[in-house]
């Protein structure tokens, strides 16, 4: 029994130092994290191409036409945005034994910054009154702010997820 008590002290020690790694685990690594801007990429340009045959349309009216501009610009905007996070990533993945700490902190703080850029192009309402959205006689333009924010959001989550990366 004396024999067996230190390797269940050992044992049960090794399994509380387990979360952490299972947690790294089982957030993304760089090749996950480029499909999913690749991934957001696709829906945005998807949504964009949906926005200008929106447009392209007869009889809208000026602030129809005003809410689907400025969600235009947005979406070429967080485009710009997802494609630098891309490439972050990507650069990284490829050469992460030649980052110092201070290259690593201006990775993370650029990061940070699109995150935020991101999170004030989702909530400036200028155009995108969700209260007016509503209202519209057709629900196109609540539609297309409800996916926008609802990608944006979700881009935002997946980005805290997978900070560890540069960890």
């Amino acid at each position: 029994m004396k024999h067996i008590l230190p390797v269940l002290a050992i044992l049960a020690f090794s399994l509380f130092c387990l979360p952490p790694e299972a947690q790294a685990q089982n957030a993304p690594n760089i090749k996950e994290s480029i499909n999913t801007f690749m991934h957001y990429f696709n829906e945005t340009v998807v949504q964009s191409l949906q926005v200008q045959e929106i447009l392209k349309e007869e009889g809208l009216s000026d602030a129809d036409t005003l809410f689907f501009f400025d969600l235009t610009s947005r979406l070429d905007k967080t485009l710009g945005f997802v494609m630098n996070l891309r490439d972050l990533y990507f650069l990284y993945g490829k050469t992460t034994y030649c980052f110092t700490k201070d290259e690593r902190k201006y990775i993370l703080d650029r990061i940070d910054n699109i995150s935020g850029a991101l999170k004030t192009i989702a909530e400036n309402t200028y155009f995108l009154d969700a209260s007016d959205a509503q209202e519209a006689p057709d629900k196109r333009r609540a539609e297309n702010m409800t996916r926008f924010k609802d990608r944006v959001d979700r881009l935002r989550a997946f980005i805290e997820t997978s900070l560890h990366i540069f960890r």
